[in-house]
């Protein structure tokens, strides 16, 4: 219902703190792979009719206990989205480096 909230939330904050972080992070990176986990999950949403075009947006937002199940979902699902986000975007901080420090290997000193 609103579990695309969680990496949107990361989301807005990489973006504004991307000129804040060192390039070697590559957090385009990661900004790219929340964006995509944000999109995929809110069109789910919109496909099932749980996101709407009219007030209030969520249809969860209609009784106490609908909202404790879009807390939950956001707690789950979302957090989950969003971990492994970061999980591949550690493995591909990971990669390009080994990469890197496995290209210099094999050139000559200078």
């Amino acid at each position: 219902m609103a579990c695309f909230l969680v990496p949107m939330a990361l989301g807005i904050g990489t973006t504004g703190l991307r000129n804040k972080i060192p390039a070697k992070y590559h957090i385009n990176w990661l900004n790219m792979l929340l964006w995509g986990g944000t999109a995929g999950l809110a069109l789910e949403h919109i496909a099932h009719q749980e996101i709407v075009p009219y007030f209030p947006f969520l249809t969860a937002m209609g009784s106490a206990s609908e909202t404790m199940v879009m807390l939950q979902e956001m707690a789950t699902i979302g957090v989950a989205m969003t971990v492994a986000c970061a999980m591949i975007w550690l493995a591909m901080l990971a990669i390009s480096s080994w990469m890197g420090v496995r290209s210099k290997a094999g050139q000559p000193a200078q």
